[in-house]
């Protein structure tokens, strides 16, 4: 891993193994490369998935997928078209920030490849102005943009993909170009801003290369909306997770159905202190309002109306941020979200940065007490241990 690279993001989300089990891990997104851990140490069991040539999926609506939450899915495709990886995230909003986010870091990698062209493309004759955001959005409309499909080339399976002929054809029903040298330009545009992506074939029968072919070649968006929603796109261990299905003693009182009635506020996934044992427990978060309730839940559980869930009524609630010295890193800092309900309840959540933190220390400061920040030496005996 590249430690020079600036983290452009980062949080938990739900990643898929091999098994079909999803397992809470902390991402980060570099400048060209998705790294995640495997354990809450920042230096144990880390795995570096480069982006350069990959696209993204959002959301991930495949049939096959057993997903224990559909609208926060979405998926990264690898170049060689025989791989995939299925994220969750806690919800749409986040599902669609890191999608977004992944999208521009591909488009990036795609665009400082490409090579000058030693003569220009030529735009005119087009009867349709409009800027590439539109056209991109209209081209991925369901049910009226290009029809993606899978072809089955040397063997592969190659999922949401269409020939270079079938965009050139698009544009033309859709009278967005004139003739076929018009739309192939339109098209080399797009590839040359990173929109799209020629897929290299694994038989050797194709190269990728930067110019668009308007044949059989087959070709990808680098990052796929496939909602409803069809704005922008430009610019503790695993034994530890298994082990702690059961709620805290002093927590039975809270213990009961979900509320499907209440604003979702804000949503994600944080690591609860457990009370009872040592370590850390991945949980889903959500805050609610009307009634203003927090309510949490282990993120890997499947989220039916039989899920029971941990309430906690914010009224009367204390709230305070701790920030304390990481154990393994004399640099970094853990932030933790200390709770007090009005019957001497607690609960601790722990972020994955500042920045999230306090995100939801301003949300929570909105119908609970605020208390004072307090920072906490690594060293200091305190009830909340480090993450295992």
């Amino acid at each position: 891993m590249d430690t020079e690279n600036h983290c452009l993001k980062t949080g938990y989300l739900l990643k898929q193994g091999i098994n079909g089990k999803w397992k809470a891990r902390r991402f980060q997104l570099t400048e060209d490369h998705i790294i995640y851990h495997r354990k809450w140490k920042k230096r144990i069991g880390v795995s570096s998935l480069p982006l350069d040539g990959c696209s993204v999926v959002c959301p991930c609506l495949d049939a096959d997928l057993p997903s224990s939450n559909p609208s926060g899915t979405f998926k990264i495709c690898m170049p060689s078209g025989d791989r995939e990886i299925y994220l969750q995230a806690a919800g749409e909003e986040e599902r669609n920030q890191w999608a977004h986010a992944i999208g521009a870091v591909i488009r990036s990698l795609s665009t400082i490849k490409q090579v000058s062209c030693h003569r220009k493309v030529p735009f005119q004759h087009f009867r349709v102005y409009a800027n590439v955001s539109e056209i991109i959005g209209t081209i991925q409309e369901p049910g009226a943009g290009v029809e993606l499909g899978m072809h089955l080339r040397g063997g592969v399976v190659y999922r949401n993909c269409f020939q270079g002929c079938d965009l050139v054809n698009w544009l033309l029903r859709w009278s967005v170009v004139r003739n076929r040298e018009d739309g192939a330009a339109m098209a080399q545009t797009l590839l040359k801003l990173g929109h799209l992506q020629e897929i290299e074939l694994n038989d050797g029968s194709a190269i990728a290369g930067e110019r668009f072919k308007d044949g059989e070649s087959l070709y990808r968006f680098t990052s796929l909306n496939m909602g409803a929603k069809r704005d922008s796109y430009s610019d503790n261990t695993d034994s530890d997770s298994s082990s702690s299905e059961e709620e805290d003693e002093d927590e039975g009182e809270s213990q009961k159905r979900s509320p499907k009635k209440g604003k979702v506020i804000k949503e994600s996934f944080l690591l609860r202190k457990k009370n009872l044992s040592p370590g850390w427990q991945a949980v889903k978060v959500i805050l609610r309002e009307n009634p203003t309730t927090l309510e949490y839940h282990k993120a890997t559980a499947t989220l039916d109306s039989e899920k029971l869930s941990t309430i906690m009524d914010l009224t009367g609630c204390t709230v305070k941020e701790i920030v304390r010295k990481d154990d393994d890193l004399s640099e970094s800092k853990r932030h933790q979200l200390y709770m007090k309900d009005k019957k001497g309840r607690r609960l601790t959540l722990l972020a994955c940065c500042r920045e999230e933190c306090h995100c939801w220390l301003i949300q929570l400061n909105q119908f609970c007490k605020p208390s004072a920040v307090s920072n906490v030496a690594a060293e200091s005996t305190l009830r909340t241990a480090s993450p295992k």
